[in-house]
């Protein structure tokens, strides 16, 4: 359900990358905070571009850049052996700052504090209804319509449009795009928990 599950096909595109990095020595852990670093650059540019429009067009390749982290690191702490929960926390931690960084800069840029808020509000819960269901016994949960990649992919274009447009509420459509889609995701994943977990009553 959404992009998440071309993740697959995705992760088999990197390959190359995961193996001219393993050889290299890069840690899971440096690709992670890569990744973190992409988010941030995501989020300068968002804010710059209130003087420098254009700026938007950096979106896009970043966003893919941030996207390719999140699955190399996962792939590098397997084929190194070096995956341990403490990654795992890590890699939680570096994808909340970036959903607030990157939320939160668009808000600014499109001058949207409420929908920030909804947006920001909603994927945060999202995630930790995910977590949550590791937490409890079952899987992770990454499942539903607006997932990590899935605003990611969906920025890259609203970005790029409104560079080129000048058209600010695009910006603010697509916040409002994630608070919907995270509301939705939110209820799928609860609803997968229940399934998996024996209908027990969610606490």
């Amino acid at each position: 359900m959404g992009v998440y599950a071309l993740k697959p096909r995705f992760r088999a595109a990197l390959r190359g990358a995961e193996t001219s990095l393993v050889s290299r020595g890069v840690s899971a852990d440096a690709v992670t905070f890569a990744g973190l670093g992409c988010a941030v650059a995501i989020a300068g540019a968002c804010v710059v571009s209130v003087q420098l429009p254009l700026l938007l067009v950096a979106v896009a390749p970043l966003a893919v850049a941030r996207l390719a982290c999140n699955a190399l690191d996962g792939m590098i702490a397997t084929a190194t052996a070096t995956a341990r929960p403490a990654g795992l926390v890590l890699n939680e931690m570096c994808d909340r700052v970036s959903d607030c960084a990157v939320i939160g800069a668009v808000a600014v840029r499109a001058g949207s504090p409420w929908a920030g808020l909804a947006a920001l509000g909603l994927v945060l819960l999202s995630s930790a209804a995910g977590v949550t269901s590791a937490a409890a016994g079952g899987r992770r949960q990454y499942g539903g319509v607006m997932g990590k990649a899935d605003r990611m992919l969906l920025l890259a274009a609203v970005a790029s449009i409104a560079a080129l447009t000048r058209v600010d509420a695009a910006l603010t459509g697509w916040l409002i795009a994630v608070a919907a889609g995270a509301a939705i995701t939110l209820a799928q994943r609860c609803v997968a928990i229940r399934r998996e977990l024996g209908g027990a009553a969610l606490r």
